[in-house]
């Protein structure tokens, strides 16, 4: 070779030299190298993943527009109207003996042994409770006498803005604090996935509600029941209201509540006006509880004075003691208390409390539970209304009935109640001592 050809390699295109033309496969993959191709390759792709996102996030407005006409996945079916109210929900696999492995290995034990938080941290007495209400103290430390949490679930807000018409405007805001306590809905799989988009806009959903109505807590938490709900609820309570002295909006109690439950607004009043804030106060209803575990009110609705609150609540306790059957786990909880220095005083208002299909109802009733469609909150809140008319009483905050008249009437067991837990135990469900007061 002359030394003039190795001045031209022969990857240069030298005019009098002939280079053969390079085959397709090559030159597609050359064009794909040049920017140009990359950056329409790239916009390419990238408008139809945003064409496939909107498509998806227009599939999941519409399931959330649903007409109310339509039922949605999560509504109660109107065909099981006719069946028993007990036939589905709470207290029904513990009925049928599902439960009975809570009473076995390390959930009975985590149900049995002291928790160390609980046992070491500042106890009720230590804690003591000096709210004053309106019109009692300077205006500045006024807290309120009830702090009333109502669970509810990221998808429920047509429950919520019923009870905003309905039930909430029964309670006077400088007695009773109201809020919805929310935690957040479950994460899916797939961050890209349709589930992934519904959450995300009905999360926007819930902080335009917060925004707009300014009544719900929203807790850090995935929302289940039985995965520490509650435990959150009384940490926030705690937290939000802590401080030493008075502390503006403290209550003097602190209840919660299901968003199933109308609650006798002048019976809660008066159960609470004149009892003792620093006393260990734990009040509801042991009556149709499970057998399977003692000593514990019914989360339907329960209710605590606030230095058992504030125990509970300032308590970092390991996960294995706050999770499965809240309201049982709850009973637990107190059970820690040194019976002389911490003694509880139970206030059970038996069955005036309860199923609103299973009780008795006169102007003694506290809480009906099993409210689950909305035509019943509204025919039911408009049948305690006529059951006080009737009886000649006002409907309002200072007519409640005196609490030793609803414990009294408590005790004495419905005929529904009764023929409701025969019927259980005709279908072989274990319910033997789930009625005993």
């Amino acid at each position: 070779m002359t030394l003039t050809a190795r001045a031209f390699p022969r990857s240069q295109n030298h005019p009098h030299i002939h280079h053969p033309a390079p085959p397709p496969s090559s030159r597609s993959f050359r064009n794909i190298l040049r920017p140009s191709i990359r950056l329409k390759t790239t916009l390419y792709t990238l408008s139809l993943i945003i064409i496939l996102l909107v498509i998806l996030a227009l599939n999941a407005g519409a399931q959330l527009s649903k007409p109310e006409g339509i039922p949605r996945p999560t509504d109660i079916s109107r065909s099981a109207i006719d069946e028993s109210l007990s036939d589905t929900g709470e207290g029904r696999e513990v009925a049928q003996g599902k439960d009975a492995h809570l009473r076995e290995g390390e959930i009975q034990r985590s149900f049995e042994e002291p928790d160390f938080a609980l046992l070491s941290g500042l106890q009720p007495s230590q804690i003591g409770c000096d709210v004053p209400l309106k019109g009692e103290g300077s205006g500045s430390d006024e807290g309120v006498l009830v702090f009333l949490g109502i669970f509810s679930a990221a998808g429920n807000k047509d429950r919520r803005d019923l009870y905003r018409r309905v039930i909430i405007p029964d309670f006077p805001p400088d007695l009773v604090t109201v809020k919805f306590i929310l935690a957040s809905p479950a994460l899916p799989e797939n961050p890209l996935s349709s589930e992934a988009v519904t959450r995300s806009m009905a999360l926007r959903e819930i902080q335009a509600e917060m925004r707009e109505h300014g009544d719900m807590v929203m807790l850090p938490i995935i929302d289940n029941i039985d995965s520490g709900k509650t435990h959150e609820y009384f940490k926030w309570v705690a937290k939000h209201y802590a401080g030493p002295g008075r502390v503006k909006g403290r209550p003097r109690f602190v209840m919660k509540a299901d968003d199933d439950t109308i609650l006798v607004m002048p019976n809660v009043i008066s159960a609470f006006r004149n009892l003792d804030c620093a006393d260990n106060i734990y009040w509801g209803t042991s009556a149709g509880r499970s057998h399977y575990f003692s000593e514990y009110f019914r989360g339907l609705a329960y209710a605590m004075s606030w230095p058992l609150v504030s125990w509970i609540g300032s308590a970092d306790m390991p996960y294995a003691h706050v999770i499965k059957i809240e309201d049982a786990r709850t009973g637990q909880w107190l059970r820690h208390l040194d019976p002389v220095t911490d003694p509880i005083h139970r206030l059970d208002m038996g069955w005036t409390m309860g199923d609103w299909n299973q009780l008795d109802i006169t102007v003694e009733t506290i809480a009906l539970h099993w409210v689950k469609l909305d035509e019943w909150v509204i025919e039911q809140h408009q049948h305690l209304l006529e059951v006080w008319s009737s009886a000649g009483k006002d409907y309002s905050a200072t007519s409640g009935v005196p609490p030793r008249d609803s414990i009294a009437k408590g005790k004495i067991l419905p005929k529904g109640a009764s023929e409701e837990h025969q019927r259980q135990k005709d279908l072989g469900w274990d319910v033997d001592g789930n009625i005993e007061n």
